[in-house]
């Protein structure tokens, strides 16, 4: 009796520690940007895929490319709860590089529930980009050439130039810093859509 307590302990231990590590790569989503604004009480939530199949070149034009996925919640363990009941696959937000906050999630003051949520989710990197919108969801829909999604867009725009011509983003470890150390928001890059695409 003993040996099998024992045994489903260290299952159960096993299962902890392993966490999400048995689910297959095909089966997970990795979303590159995550938008959140605040509408009617309610927290809203897209996440934005980025074009794998064309970023490898093993693009077909058969293929479904991967969609935004919205979700909205009065808190986020709800909007985590929705996201489980709907979506087949596993959220693995471990690839995020960029979030873009809503006018009316900072205007409304709902940013620290945001980032206690974001601290506390360990696969949340701190050095992630963070923007602003006026209007998320025009910018979430973006798709430039080659369906580049606006998360690839944003962090081609850091990412993709000479030293030399590097432009610093605001991180999520600056507004951390800046947030907790009670100096409220830094200055966040404004994103706007214009015809020819994105501009900062």
């Amino acid at each position: 009796m003993k040996k099998i307590v024992l045994l489903m302990m260290l299952a159960c231990l096993t299962f902890a520690l392993c966490g999400c590590s048995g689910v297959d790569p095909e089966k997970r989503l990795y979303p590159l940007v995550m938008s959140v604004d605040y509408e009617n009480s309610q927290y809203r939530i897209a996440y934005g895929m980025a074009n794998l199949p064309g970023a490898t070149g093993q693009d077909k034009p058969e293929e479904d490319r991967a969609t935004n996925v919205s979700l909205s919640g009065r808190t986020f363990d709800e909007i985590d709860s929705e996201y489980d009941r709907s979506q087949e696959k596993y959220l693995d937000i471990s690839h995020l590089q960029v979030l873009i906050l809503g006018e009316e999630v900072i205007r409304q003051n709902q940013c620290a529930s945001l980032f206690n949520y974001l601290k506390g989710n360990p696969l949340v990197g701190e050095d992630l980009y963070v923007f602003r919108a006026s209007d998320v969801e025009e910018v979430m829909s973006y798709q430039g050439k080659d369906n580049q999604s606006i998360g690839e867009y944003l962090v081609g725009i850091y990412e993709n130039r000479p030293y030399s011509q590097k432009k610093s983003g605001v991180t999520l470890r600056q507004v951390y810093n800046s947030w907790y150390g009670q100096e409220g928001l830094p200055a966040l890059p404004l994103i706007k859509l214009k015809e020819d695409g994105p501009y900062l």
